[in-house]
């Protein structure tokens, strides 16, 4: 069996990677923007996913994330043909977390709340983030940074619940449309934010 922490540590650098290389305006700030982006990737990506991971497991549901490695070599080749082309979109597809019933049957509540927790941890992030740029005088690395970890949450909560299968957001709008339309507009209105 795989290592869950090896599966979170190689999506967590080939995805730091790819938004580094989306995110950089040019070659000469690209190792900046890999710690920049590494600092992001962390707080969206891996909250992310440990918050599904959580809830799943607070619901009595066997959880553990698997990296989709056909998935991140996708990735990675669109975030490179971003730099030559500079397309406005990065397709971001490094795995999931896996959860099942003991006895194979997943309560629909509970599906609903696991999906919902890894986008709202982004929007969470996300907010606290932006208040903190309007509150503050951070430094300007510091700046660069928080700005990083602004971005790649929106994005990550943004790109979650688009309700497609077998993103979040189909989950959550088959379970509970209300709520789904909820954070997907508060996800829109973080990404224009951070933009």
């Amino acid at each position: 069996m795989r290592s869950e922490v090896l599966d979170l540590l190689i999506s967590w650098v080939v995805l730091s990677f790819s938004f580094a290389i989306f995110m950089s305006s040019s070659l000469e700030r690209l190792p900046l923007s890999i710690a920049y982006s590494s600092v992001g990737v962390g707080s969206a990506f891996i909250l992310h996913e440990l918050a599904h991971r959580q809830v799943a497991k607070a619901y009595d549901l066997g959880a553990r994330y698997r990296a989709w490695y056909l998935g991140l070599l996708v990735t990675l080749a669109i975030a490179l043909i971003n730099a030559v082309v500079k397309l406005p979109i990065l397709f971001a597809a490094p795995g999931a977390v896996v959860i099942y019933g003991y006895w194979g049957h997943v309560n629909p509540v509970a599906e609903l709340r696991v999906a919902e927790s890894g986008p709202l941890t982004n929007i969470a992030v996300g907010i606290a983030t932006w208040v903190i740029l309007l509150a503050t005088q951070p430094t300007p690395i510091l700046t660069d940074v928080l700005y990083y970890v602004m971005r790649i949450n929106s994005w990550i909560a943004f790109f979650n619940l688009l309700p497609l299968p077998p993103l979040d957001g189909f989950r959550i709008l088959r379970r509970s449309p209300v709520e789904w339309v909820l954070m997907f507009v508060v996800s829109m209105v973080i990404l224009r934010l951070a933009i």
